[in-house]
């Protein structure tokens, strides 16, 4: 394993034992360790990708940027399992989706990100896109006033698509490493696209206990969700009948402006807006510019959209300084 890797994840995980992580609560300190796992997936590049880099990934990452311009393959994940360190790693890489499992005793971090087998990873994706519609049983609603059904109850298809089909594998590789008795608490978390594939499945997860079977089952209890300039991913029915994620975003980030509210689709209800002086807080957010609105704002919007930069912004907010 690279040094420099190795020594970068060993802050990463003194950091995430740092953490409270029975606590459910939102956490800077859980946002930081989240971020930075983020970053290192987009650290890992395959031949495919070298030939049909995605646009929206170029967008996402400097690092992920610079080795697809040097024509570098970056098999950085493959040799985590036999690293030395103090945590247990799991890779799965699917058709549509890459996971890196991180196992802290009774804690797992999934941290996901999109591959480029799709047009999913593009602009007019975002905008132009299907929705999948769920409805759960009569008792689906928390509430005692018999089955309520939300005409907006949905998620983003091509999100929906690309993070279900990984439960099986992702259930698979945490139960050959489960050695603990406790009950696993598992933390959701990615950025842009891998940050939507997240959030949905981090609903599924958190309901598939409870009310709702739409997937394999994975072991644990989904307690929180990280994700960090993430699109809109469902309808504001799905917003209200599943658990949604702790989503921090950056004022002029574009991608977290699509797809549009006119297309149905809704905020999370937990947005937290991370400024470029470092401080963080729980907003609403109020970019109703429209489509056209979009255009002036692109150039701004790269800088801002790269998970480097929330890392780096996020370290300032803890004070604690970048791994």
């Amino acid at each position: 394993m690279d040094a420099n890797l190795k020594n970068r994840l060993k802050g990463i995980l003194s950091l995430a034992y740092q953490q409270d992580w029975n606590d459910e609560s939102f956490s800077v300190g859980k946002a930081q360790v989240c971020a930075e796992l983020s970053s290192i997936v987009y650290e890992d590049v395959q031949e495919y990708e070298l030939k049909k880099a995605s646009r929206i990934h170029l967008f996402a990452s400097e690092t992920y940027r610079s080795l697809i311009a040097n024509h570098t393959v970056n098999s950085i994940l493959d040799g985590l399992g036999e690293a030395n360190l103090d945590a247990r790693f799991f890779i799965v890489r699917g058709r549509y989706a890459l996971v890196l499992g991180t196992i802290l005793n009774d804690v797992v971090i999934l941290a996901i990100r999109g591959t480029v087998f799709r047009e999913l990873w593009d602009w007019k994706a975002n905008i132009d896109a299907e929705k999948y519609y769920v409805y759960g049983s009569p008792h689906f609603h928390p509430f005692d006033y018999g089955y309520v059904r939300f005409d907006d109850q949905f998620f983003h298809r091509g999100f929906f698509e690309s993070v279900i089909p990984q439960f099986a594998s992702i259930s698979d590789q945490i139960k050959k490493r489960q050695n603990s008795g406790n009950e696993l608490k598992v933390v959701w978390t990615g950025h842009s696209l891998g940050g939507a594939m997240a959030a949905v499945g981090y609903a599924i997860h958190g309901a598939r206990n409870t009310r709702i079977w739409l997937a394999e089952e994975i072991p644990g209890h989904a307690i929180c969700a990280y994700t960090f300039g993430m699109p809109r991913y469902c309808g504001l029915g799905s917003v209200c009948n599943f658990p949604g994620p702790h989503h921090i975003y950056r004022k002029n980030d574009l991608v977290p402006t699509v797809p549009l509210r006119k297309m149905g689709f809704a905020d999370s209800s937990k947005e937290y807006e991370l400024t470029d002086t470092g401080t963080i807080g729980l907003t609403e957010r109020t970019d109703t510019f429209g489509l056209a609105g979009h255009v002036p704002k692109l150039l701004s919007s790269i800088k801002a959209h790269s998970i480097e930069g929330y890392a780096e912004l996020l370290a300032l907010a803890t004070g604690i300084g970048r791994p």
